[in-house]
């Protein structure tokens, strides 16, 4: 007679109800921790780029445009003996023109800088001779239409290590109006200091600078303006004092894009995280609608899950940070939802899991383009998520779902058995409706 064994596709083993076992959990936590490791590497790669980029796009826009730029006010002398500037009217008008290298934004800027001085001849009865000296922001930086004019006339001008140096004189008790001003080009700050590094007085003093954007920010350091006002192209921020005693500066900070490397590298960073509630979407919505997915099916939706963070790493130095995210996330959701539909035959979980992945991996990345904003984001969402989960599953019987996998294993273990022994008809239908296999046969079977 030949063997009759119970097809795979049968009633044994393959029951309407799915199993969650102990050992489903443990495979999936270790696919989980392979992966963890794998972004761990990747964030410390685009760190690394990021770093590498930095020290040689610094410097490639720094000889371009020039660094950092602190202006200082001037000082006066006549006869050796320091003169005090009774007035001061500063003008910087700023151009912003942002340059990307790289994984990272600079913030260069074109400024025209003016300024007029008031300085008083303290002899009533003497003509001095005064000493001017203008210190550039950088001794090495190009400073196109610089001029010194004192009462509307011309100086000539000498330069003495980096300094400006002109000399006119005043007659007894005249003040004298010097102006001066030059365009250049900086990176990142400007800076302006009425006194030179320690407190001092500075009388009837107005700085005004123009911006043509919108983001002004100013140095923790420096000190805030007294008015601003909004205009058709940015911002008219001025500090103004009849008599003020400091010795901070006045400083505005450029604004630059999001910085596409360190962004990259957090989102990284930040991935198993995501990856951990999809992961516990995908079983606690396969507990609820009685779905089972395979460890290695893990295995396959953690690939495309990772496909977005590895394409976005080496998409935002090429395009921009906003396309490369949207190629990326669009191309991880393609991955992972057509993978689920072909092992996944209820819509409504198919659904469900589609929208898992939207939130904890696109949703959750995004909000780390909004700085300061990317932990109030994951917190909310993560409430939300929790909340949605308790709902649906408190009517579940935990202690049932689990015993589901042991009976699912004996049932398996009663089919291997059966598959490696003959039996009649009558033992195999006994198997499939108990799931416990006959005893095996004690002696030799008659003789026809």
């Amino acid at each position: 007679m030949p063997r009759d064994r119970v097809a795979s596709t049968g009633t044994l083993g393959t029951g309407r109800h799915k199993a969650m076992t102990a050992p489903r959990l443990v495979g999936i936590g270790f696919i989980f921790a392979i992966v963890a490791v794998a972004w761990m590497a990747l964030g410390g790669s685009v760190n690394y780029r990021t770093q590498s980029a930095d020290d040689s796009g610094r410097s490639a826009v720094s000889g371009l445009w020039g660094t950092s730029q602190e202006q200082l006010a001037p000082t006066f002398d006549a006869n050796g003996e320091p003169l005090s500037i009774t007035s001061s009217r500063v003008n910087a008008d700023f151009a912003l023109d942002q340059r990307k290298k790289g994984l990272l934004w600079y913030a260069t800027y074109a400024v025209d800088f003016s300024a007029r001085y008031s300085v008083q001849n303290p002899s009533r009865d003497a003509i001095q001779e005064v000493n001017m000296r203008f210190s550039f922001p950088d001794p090495n930086g190009a400073y196109d239409g610089f001029v010194v004019q004192v009462d509307d006339e011309i100086q000539q001008i000498s330069y003495e290590s980096g300094e400006a140096v002109a000399t006119f004189t005043l007659a007894p008790g005249a003040t004298g109006l010097i102006e001066t001003g030059y365009r250049t080009q900086g990176l990142d700050e400007w800076r302006y200091s009425p006194t030179r590094g320690s407190v001092g007085v500075i009388d009837d003093f107005e700085l005004v600078m123009n911006t043509d954007f919108d983001a002004v920010d100013f140095p923790a350091d420096a000190v805030s303006p007294t008015a601003k006002v909004e205009t058709e192209s940015g911002w008219r921020l001025s500090w103004a004092y009849d008599s003020l005693v400091s010795g901070r500066q006045i400083g505005l900070v450029m604004p630059k894009p999001l910085n596409p490397g360190p962004v990259a590298s957090r989102i990284s960073f930040f991935a198993p995280v995501s990856l951990l509630f999809y992961f516990a979407a995908l079983v606690l919505t396969g507990a609820m609608r009685d779905v089972r997915i395979h460890p290695m099916n893990f295995a396959f939706l953690a690939a495309g899950f990772f496909s977005f963070h590895l394409l976005f790493a080496y998409l935002v130095d090429r395009i921009d940070i906003n396309i490369a995210f949207a190629i990326a996330s669009a191309t991880s959701l393609a991955l992972c939802v057509s993978y689920l539909r072909l092992v996944v035959k209820d819509r409504g979980a198919l659904i469900e899991f589609a929208l898992s992945q939207f939130i904890f991996l696109v949703v959750f990345s995004y909000s780390f383009f909004f700085e300061g904003l990317t932990g109030l984001a994951v917190t909310i969402g993560s409430v939300i998520t929790l909340g949605y989960f308790m709902a649906k599953t408190g009517h579940l019987d935990w202690e049932e779902v689990f015993n589901k996998g042991a009976e699912e294993r004996r049932r398996r273990a009663a089919e291997r058995l059966v598959a490696q022994q003959p039996m009649n008809p009558s033992a195999a239908t006994a198997v499939t409706a108990t799931g416990t296999p006959p005893p095996p046969p004690t002696g030799e079977p008659p003789r026809g």
